[in-house]
């Protein structure tokens, strides 16, 4: 009997093992993020559009619609959200392209040359093979990633996805976002010879000063006051006086615009030289304009169409080939999978079709 009892507590704690290590198997997610996490993974590392699904108003999308987009996608693909073993890296691309497109200097480097803004030698490389580098900035106006959020500063690649998401929903994640751990951030260390001085910024509270290793505290000089404000200096002065010497972009940004209907402001037409597409721009923007100019302009909206229909009919190649995929089953294929696969519309492909564009 006692090699009975003995074999049957085996058992239980084996099957207590065995529930244990199920537990990570069983997180949720619902089908409308697992496709957010799935579109997201399939967009290139630096297509911050597409990421943020506003690739189709690329041109047109305000920092309002850039924050909407942002707070839809990362509350779609937030890892304590999504159970979905890829969400996290979909998080991370969701707050790298809010990173860029939310800050106004960025997005206008991006805009122009197409590549990551942080990325010094692409930017450069960009720059330099440019043939329109006077027309190829971002549209003109709105502020950076929005009024709370301290400017285009507060978004440097130091800034985790984690942080910038606490920051965008307020920090303390009151109310339906509850349990997120809010704890210190930006803590770094400064002082003199005796102990250290922990400086923070943010978090759930302030951590105490070290104790002296001969029990007494030192008396606070000049130059630890110095030493204390040199962050401050480095954050805010140094980027002024560089902003001041360096003086502002003498070239013109690019106005929005939209394709083939008006949108109000954007109601003053226009048609690309060869493809003779319809857009739009917004007659106060292209006030006191000159022939030359709108030439430059019709060629940048061609080149900025086909791009966006190019990147759009490749999506929607990847999005049947997925279908298809997903309807051959293991043995037998699925005949109602087939047919939404057959019958799923590529309108951007037949588009460059029509207008004789490659893909």
């Amino acid at each position: 009997m006692p090699g009975a009892t003995a074999s049957g507590s085996d058992a239980s704690g084996a099957a207590r093992s065995r529930q244990h290590n199920q537990g990570n198997q069983e997180r949720k997610y619902t089908p409308e993020q697992k496709a957010a996490v799935i579109r997201i993974r399939r967009c290139k590392a630096t297509a911050f559009y597409d990421i943020l699904d506003l690739e189709a108003v690329r041109t047109s999308c305000s920092d309002s619609d850039i924050k909407k987009a942002y707070r839809k996608q990362s509350l779609l693909t937030h890892p304590d959200k999504n159970g979905h073993e890829h969400a996290d890296e979909a998080f991370k691309m969701v707050s790298r392209a809010f990173g860029v497109l939310g800050d106004k200097e960025k997005r206008e480097k991006y805009d122009r040359f197409g590549t990551d803004p942080d990325s010094r030698f692409e930017s450069a490389r960009a720059q330099a093979g440019n043939p329109f580098g006077g027309f190829g900035g971002a549209r003109a106006g709105g502020g950076g990633p929005g009024a709370g959020f301290g400017g285009g500063g507060m978004w440097e690649e130091e800034v985790s996805p984690e942080e910038m998401f606490q920051r965008f929903f307020g920090g303390g994640f009151g109310g339906p976002f509850g349990g997120f751990d809010t704890g210190p951030q930006f803590v770094f260390n400064l002082g003199g010879n005796r102990g250290f001085r922990v400086h923070q910024m943010g978090g759930a509270g302030p951590r105490r000063r070290p104790r002296e290793t001969d029990g007494q505290q030192r008396p606070q000089t000049g130059w630890d006051t110095l030493i204390s404000l040199l962050p401050i200096l480095f954050l805010f002065v140094f980027p002024l006086l560089s902003s001041i010497f360096s003086g502002g972009d003498p070239q013109p940004a690019v106005p929005s615009m939209v394709f083939d209907a008006a949108q109000p402001p954007l109601t003053h037409h226009r048609t690309t030289p060869k493809l003779g597409v319809d857009y739009y721009v917004d007659p106060a923007e292209v006030a006191g304009w000159t022939d030359y100019k709108f030439r430059q302009l019709d060629k940048e909206a061609e080149v900025g169409f086909v791009r966006a229909l190019r990147r759009r009919c490749d999506t929607e190649m990847r999005t049947k080939r997925d279908l298809i995929d997903k309807a051959q089953g293991w043995f037998f294929p699925d005949p109602d999978k087939m047919k939404i696969a057959d019958q799923f519309e590529m309108t951007s492909c037949k588009r460059m079709d029509a207008l004789g564009v490659s893909r």
